[in-house]
């Protein structure tokens, strides 16, 4: 690699603001806001956290190496409390902030909050929900913080980073080996991904892990050595011009593409997917970091660099927000205004957090404070900052401990009945005989409770477990948090072939968590064509609880075997029968759709 061709170089350089980097940022910044208020409105906004990836590890290299080459080192102290002053001020006034909210409006989460609160102190969040089995991909617990696992990994590169560019700088010395060795490492980067990572298994410990995700930083890095942003050359041959500039419109549409049509359960994201579209990424970046290109003019205009200078703070501050005010709301029936109310909220804080914390921080560090009430700003954020502190070293203390309760550590994820199982295959004779004198004698207005349906579910099916036993005692009943349809088929072969015979009933309730296909439901139907099913349909805000729906209705159609039991149906309407999730039950939701399978099934 020549480090001159096609590059200017004076011995000392302007570091030059490129505001095409931070109409990037405000484009990211917006896909990821997108995303967390709707999923359906942007499914592949999530990947707007990659775009940040690239770019934070694009520009933290470009500033190192053109330190060394002006300097002939790179002073770690005074980039690491550049990074400290930049980032860490605004992140602990939300930590704070958040756990003082939750300790007023949500005192029973005060406990899982404060361990968050905790791990993003520390700048682990992203390994702390890997050890605690978190899905980044499902909003089902209240977790405000959750967003900060990103930081965590920045942070984590921060440190690490540059003591071994540095370390390798003064070794191997020429630039082209010293990005052949980060290619290697972010190629090994992509390989424990996809080794770790399973087909139509839940991705979060490889979206998570610094190890899986490392290997898009350091595509950014790559790029800095072959791309240095203060060596361009400012008029470039018209053709070069125009070549940059089409790379960067087409580069940009395909990841505008990659952010509507792309969605958070496609496999293929995690076996290459992510270095693919990070690489996409980096024509963007070579475009809008040239000085003279068009391209990067328009991406640099005045409404998306104001957007993108306050990137951080909006993207510190969305989470939380939504968190908090959709909590009183059942997620997929949430009323329009109330998404006006979150990007309202969020942008006075960002607005709020830019301009009196983040900016006068960076400028002044701790001359940014002041207890002279004469200087009026300093003071007021002084006096905010106690506000903030004191009640948050309680909350961390333990102080307020006995008002919580460690969802984590005591939530329900499976439900397993097995009163009838034992004692199948020894009364299949004494069966038929029971039930003809049960039908005899049964009270047609009560509940036939002779029955003994297999039901196989998910999360839905752990929530009426136990109501549905007590109205259906002799039920077997198979629920696990986080079921897809596709793991009961295993399930079935492994315990309950015996369920395939005629006259017996079996409940299937398995779209809550994931689409599949036709295929993949009619293999499920075969394995109980002799009996009779049960296919419960789903109400879930997700973009496949249409497709999954319409599955379930055609196969009704096509086996004379299989029935709807409607709960998309019956639930319309009823916000009371769901948790804030849109999918979880209440009580009343619980005795609802309890009440509907029965109905079916003893029609």
């Amino acid at each position: 690699m020549n480090r001159d061709s096609n590059l200017e170089t004076t011995k000392y350089r302007h570091t030059r603001y490129m505001p095409g980097l931070d109409g990037l940022r405000a484009i990211a910044v917006i896909a990821i806001i997108i995303y967390h208020l709707n999923k359906q409105w942007l499914t592949g906004g999530f990947l707007g956290v990659d775009t940040f990836f690239v770019i934070s590890g694009y520009l933290i290299t470009s500033l190192l190496l053109k330190e060394f080459e002006e300097t002939g080192r790179i002073d770690l102290k005074q980039f690491w409390l550049r990074r400290l002053k930049r980032l860490v001020p605004a992140m602990l006034v939300l930590v704070g902030v958040v756990s003082m909210m939750t300790l007023i409006l949500k005192p029973d989460q005060i406990v899982n909050i404060k361990h968050d609160a905790f791990a993003a102190i520390f700048y682990v969040s992203n390994w702390w929900y890997i050890i605690t089995d978190v899905n980044y991909f499902e909003q089902f617990a209240f977790m405000p913080l959750k967003h900060l696992w990103s930081l965590a990994i920045e942070e984590q590169f921060y440190i690490v980073f540059p003591v071994i560019l540095s370390i390798l700088l003064f070794t191997v010395k020429k630039y082209r080996n010293v990005s052949l060795i980060f290619l290697v490492v972010s190629l090994i980067s992509l390989l424990c991904m996809v080794l770790i990572s399973q087909p139509h298994m839940e991705h979060s410990r490889v979206y998570f892990g610094t190890d899986t995700r490392l290997q898009t930083l350091l595509l950014g890095v790559l790029l800095a050595f072959i791309w240095p942003p203060f060596k361009l050359k400012v008029n470039p041959p018209k053709p070069l011009k125009h070549t940059i500039d089409c790379v960067g419109i087409v580069a940009s549409l395909g990841i505008i593409a990659l952010f509507i049509f792309v969605d958070d359960t496609s496999d293929w994201i995690y076996n290459g997917g992510f270095y693919l579209i990070s690489v996409l990424t980096l024509f963007v970046i070579l475009s809008v970091v040239h000085p003279t290109a068009y391209f990067a003019k328009m991406v640099g205009n005045p409404v998306l660099v104001f957007i993108g200078k306050r990137s951080y703070s909006l993207y510190l501050w969305h989470f939380p927000v939504i968190s908090f005010i959709h909590s009183y709301y059942v997620a997929g029936q949430i009323p329009a205004f109330v998404y006006l109310i979150d990007i309202v909220i969020t942008c006075i804080f960002a607005e709020l957090s830019y301009r009196y914390i983040e900016t006068p921080f960076r400028k002044y560090s701790f001359k940014a404070f002041s207890l002279n009430r004469f200087k009026k700003v300093s003071f007021v954020r002084t006096v905010a900052l106690f506000v903030i502190l004191i009640p948050t070293i309680f909350i961390f203390a333990g102080a307020f401990d006995q008002l919580g309760k460690n969802t984590n550590q005591h939530k329900q994820t499976s439900f397993t009945s097995h009163k009838a199982n034992d004692k199948t295959q020894d009364s299949n004779k004494n069966n038929h005989k029971q039930q003809k004198k049960d039908s005899e004698t049964k009270n047609t207005n009560k509940i036939d409770k002779s029955i003994k349906p297999l039901m196989i579910g998910d999360s839905v099916m752990v929530d009426i477990g136990e109501q549905f036993t007590k109205k259906i005692p002799n039920a077997e009943i198979d629920g696990k948090v986080g079921r897809n349809l596709y793991e009961a088929v295993p399930l079935i072969e492994q315990k309950y072939e015996k369920f395939n015979k005629p006259g017996n009933k079996v409940v299937l309730e398995l779209g809550t968590n994931g689409d599949f296909s036709k295929a993949q439901l009619d293999e499920l139907i075969n394995h109980f064509n002799k009996a009779e099913v049960y296919l419960v349909n789903t109400r879930v805000p997700r973009g496949y609880e249409k497709h999954v729906n319409n599955l379930i209705s055609e196969a009704s159609k096509k086996h004379k075997n299989v029935n709807v039991v409607d709960w998309y149906k019956r639930s319309k309407g009823h916000t009371e029968y769901f948790a804030p999730d849109g999918i979880h039950l209440q009580p009343s939701g619980v005795n609802a759709l309890t009440d509907e399978i029965i109905k079916q099934i003893t029609k």
